[in-house]
């Protein structure tokens, strides 16, 4: 496995573990961040090892978005190959076709709070809080990360204010899946991101495919191409196995599709 300096990478149990890893900076995104980044994502996408990723900072902090330093430092070209680099690891997450999940401590300013938004699935801890901050610097803020998980109004006034929102208004909002206690960021975004790793790399990856695509459509284009996902799906030596396993699960009066359903308090 690679050696970084300002990430600690990881495979457990089918998840590849991002930790971002610069404590002098709080994780704030500079050159070589983003090149890391990138590269321990490319390392992994046809590693079938890992079947998801998990992106995760510390139990304190994230990542404190851009390195405004950098910013502050670089004009003319290299102000334009800095931005560059920033499209690019945004869009090799969103794009990225294996699922992904962000685990969240403390203030996501900005750029952190949109490193998160191109995840599938957050978590925040109740010590998180998510921004859009750039508008306080003169900037504009990643209006559609924020639109596909918040809604228009919400991303709107996140955009236009920068003004932060706790956890649990962002769970409220659904820019957050689920809130969990300080402390326990790391080990429940390795919980989920296990849970869905379960599926294999074969299956997350078709999985993965269809949420990307599929909102782009039409609902008649979408109804569509995802039966004809199904039906590729069901002419597999997988779909075969786990057939098998969730009947004799069922004969022996248990059910793979309620395993982990929470008992009603």
């Amino acid at each position: 496995m690679a050696e970084y300096k300002y990430l600690i990478t990881s495979v457990e149990d089918g998840v590849g573990v991002i930790q971002l890893d610069h404590p002098e900076k709080r994780n704030a995104l500079g050159w070589d961040l983003h090149h890391e980044i990138i590269a321990a994502l490319e390392d992994w996408a046809e590693d079938d090892r890992v079947a998801a990723v998990l992106f995760v900072g510390n139990e304190d902090y994230f990542c404190a978005g851009w390195a405004l330093d950098v910013l502050d430092q670089i004009t003319g070209e290299d102000l334009t190959r800095f931005v560059d680099l920033a499209c690019k690891l945004m869009v090799t997450i969103y794009d990225y076709r294996k699922p992904t999940v962000a685990a969240v401590a403390g203030m996501a300013p900005g750029y952190g709070m949109d490193l998160a938004n191109m995840c599938d699935i957050t978590v925040a801890s109740e010590n998180a809080a998510f921004g859009s901050t750039q508008v306080k610097y003169a900037m504009n803020g990643f209006y559609h990360g924020m639109l596909r998980k918040a809604g228009a109004q919400r991303a709107r006034r996140m955009l236009f204010t920068g003004d932060p929102i706790n956890a649990r208004e962002a769970h409220r909002v659904g820019l957050v899946d689920e809130v969990v206690p300080v402390g326990t960021v790391r080990e429940n975004g390795l919980r989920l991101a296990r849970h869905i790793a379960e599926a294999g790399t074969e299956l997350t990856t078709v999985l993965k495919e269809v949420a990307l695509r599929a909102g782009n459509m039409d609902h008649i284009g979408a109804t569509a191409y995802e039966l004809r996902v199904t039906a590729d799906l069901v002419q597999r030596g997988l779909f075969a196995r786990r057939l098998g396993e969730g009947l004799d699960a069922l004969r022996s009066e248990r059910s793979k599709a309620t395993e982990r359903l929470r008992p009603r308090s």
